[in-house]
């Protein structure tokens, strides 16, 4: 029997990806997979399979019809939806600025800086030193004297605060 899986089991696959064209090759290896591991699971059984091949074949089939049953329909990314001919990769994009550019400005700059007043001393030196300078906090930890699950507290706290501040401007 393992013979015969070995020897089969290239066409088996082909034979599933001709059924299903619009799936991944994995899908296909997916169901190959499934349907002889429960072969395999029968060899031992007192029913004998008169033709093999045939019963895999069948096997197969039925398995790829099962799989088509409980597959929920896709659609593609790049398929027009709407009125006015977006995709949706179109709607899924973010239409917001890069906050990399933002901060590049001088009003970006000039922004973040009033932001930082709304923040402890401490959690100001954690961001400053982390985000805009780069230090690891293991140095952060060493400069101030504070252990390090407390400044990754004091940072959680500060990212709030901004993500917060930052939206409450985007609604004026």
């Amino acid at each position: 029997m393992h013979d015969l899986i070995e020897r089969e089991r290239k066409k088996l696959v082909r034979y599933v990806q001709s059924l299903l064209r619009e799936t991944a090759d994995m899908d296909a290896e997916d169901l190959v997979q499934d349907v002889l591991l429960r072969i395999l699971e029968r060899v031992d059984s007192p029913v004998t399979i008169e033709n093999t091949t045939a019963y895999m074949y069948r096997s197969l089939r039925n398995r790829v019809i099962d799989y088509r049953r409980t597959q929920k329909p896709t659609q593609s990314i790049n398929t027009e939806i709407g009125e006015n001919g977006e995709s949706l990769i179109d709607l899924l994009q973010d239409h917001k600025p890069n906050v990399i550019e933002l901060l590049q400005t001088e009003q970006g700059k000039r922004e973040l800086f009033e932001a930082l007043e709304y923040l402890s001393k401490i959690e100001k030196q954690v961001i400053i030193a982390h985000e805009l300078e780069g230090a690891s906090f293991k140095e952060i930890t060493t400069l101030l004297e504070v252990p390090q699950n407390t400044l990754l507290s004091h940072k959680s706290r500060a990212m709030q605060k901004l993500r917060k501040y930052f939206l409450d401007r985007e609604g004026d």
